[in-house]
C-alpha cells in the first residue's frame, strides 16, 4: 500500500515504526523490500530456505528492535547491507555452493512459436550461466544494479567500495558474459 503519488518518505515511516511500533508502517516497510531483499540474498546464497529464513531472521529483528532504525541514514542502503552480511555469513558458515539456474522461475511457454521459445530459453541459460561464473563482487554489483535497481552510489555503498569500482565491475561482469557468449 504505497502513498498516491508513488514516493515514501521512509523518514517518516522509520519513526513510526520505531517511535510508536506502528504496524501499518513496519508492513508497508515489509511490503515494499521484502521481495528484492529475499531475490538479493537468494542471488548471494542460492539457497531459497536459507534466504527465507534470513529475510524472516531480519525482518523479525526490524520489529523487535525498531530503535535501530532511528540511526539510520539510508535506509535502502542498510537493508542491503544486512542482508548481504547476513547471507554472507550464512555462506561461510554453511559452505554452500549455490547453482543461480536453481533460483530461476520457469518463463511462460509461447504455444505458437516452440522453436523460439527454445532458443530464448537456450539465451537465458547461458546468460545466467555466464553470470554465475562470474567473480562474486561482479557478480553482485550486476545482480544490485540489474535486478535490485539499485543506483551505482546505493550499489557502492552496499558493497563498501567507490562508485568506479562499481562501474570496473560492471565492465568486468559484461565482457565475462560477452566472452561467455561468444560475441
Amino acid at each position: 500500500m504505497e502513498p498516491k503519488g508513488g514516493e515514501i518518505d521512509w523518514v517518516v515511516e522509520k519513526s513510526k515504526i520505531a517511535i510508536a511500533k506502528d504496524a501499518t508502517a513496519f508492513k508497508l516497510l515489509f511490503n515494499h523490500f521484502y521481495a528484492p531483499l529475499l531475490g538479493f540474498s537468494l542471488s548471494i546464497t542460492g539457497n531459497k530456505e536459507i534466504s527465507e529464513d534470513i529475510m524472516a531472521d531480519f525482518m523479525v529483528k526490524l520489529w523487535t528492535q525498531p530503535e535501530k532504525l532511528l540511526k539510520i541514514n539510508h535506509l535502502k542502503t542498510y537493508l542491503y547491507t544486512s542482508v548481504k552480511n547476513l547471507s554472507l555469513n550464512a555462506l561461510e558458515k554453511i559452505k554452500v555452493r549455490h547453482n543461480h539456474l536453481n533460483s530461476l522461475n520457469p518463463e511462460p511457454r509461447d504455444p505458437n512459436n516452440p522453436e523460439r521459445e527454445l532458443l530464448i530459453k537456450e539465451l537465458k541459460g547461458q546468460i545466467e550461466q555466464a553470470i554465475a561464473q562470474l567473480p562474486p563482487k561482479s557478480k553482485m554489483a550486476l545482480i544490485l544494479i540489474r535486478d535490485n535497481d539499485c543506483s551505482y552510489k546505493e550499489a557502492a555503498d552496499i558493497m563498501e567500495v567507490s562508485i568506479k569500482t562499481i562501474d570496473r565491475h560492471l565492465q568486468i561482469a559484461m565482457g565475462k558474459i560477452k566472452e561467455n557468449l561468444n560475441l
